[in-house]
Parts: structure tokens; C-alpha cells; sequence
């Protein structure tokens, strides 16, 4: 997925969710943007970790930082993590045609 797509598909999710686009989002917002729960959410923040080349090392998490005393994720990061997952659930499907190997 190109960064245009993941921006478009956010701006449509934060419509849903009646948000306006801004530069960060709380733990809430992120949830009703990203139709996950709050354990979910909290998951996603930990598993956030780079390599020693500075590389993720699972697509699947999401950067957050702390202002204040509250946890946000920025709007960058969240169309960063739509491009991520789309590209990797899509090289890393299983082919139709593998199908039969898991019966």
C-alpha cells in the first residue's frame, strides 16, 4: 500500500470515528480509529522495538510517546502503520493454491 492510500483510508477511518485529523491521538481515539481494544492497543504499543540497525523488528506495533502523563500516537505513525500491515498481510498471505496444505 502507498503512503497516499494509508493516508486516504485514515482520513476515511477518522471520519468514521468522528475525529478530526491531528498531529496526535490518545489510546481511545486510537482504538475507535483502528477498531481494536483497548488490550489491544497496549500490545501493539509494546511490541514496538528496533533492531541494531535501527529497522522494526514486527510490522505489527505502533510508536507511541508520552505527553504529559498521557501515552498519544501520532498521525504519521498511524498512516506508517496502515502502509506496514497492508504491505505485509499482502507478501505474506497464504496463496489460494497453498490452501490444501492445511487440512
Amino acid at each position: 500500500m502507498t503512503r497516499e492510500t494509508a493516508e486516504k483510508l485514515l482520513r476515511e477511518m477518522l471520519a468514521a470515528a468522528g475525529l478530526p485529523v491531528r498531529g496526535s491521538y490518545r489510546p481511545g481515539e486510537v482504538c475507535a480509529i483502528l477498531g481494536i481494544g483497548d488490550r489491544t492497543f497496549w500490545s501493539l504499543i509494546q511490541r514496538y522495538e528496533r533492531d541494531e540497525r535501527g529497522a522494526l523488528r514486527r510490522p505489527d506495533c505502533l510508536d507511541s510517546f508520552m505527553l504529559s502523563s498521557n501515552r498519544r500516537v501520532t498521525y504519521a505513525e498511524l498512516t506508517d502503520y496502515l502502509c506496514r500491515n497492508q504491505t505485509w498481510q499482502r507478501q505474506n498471505a497464504i496463496h489460494p493454491d497453498q490452501m490444501h496444505l492445511f487440512d
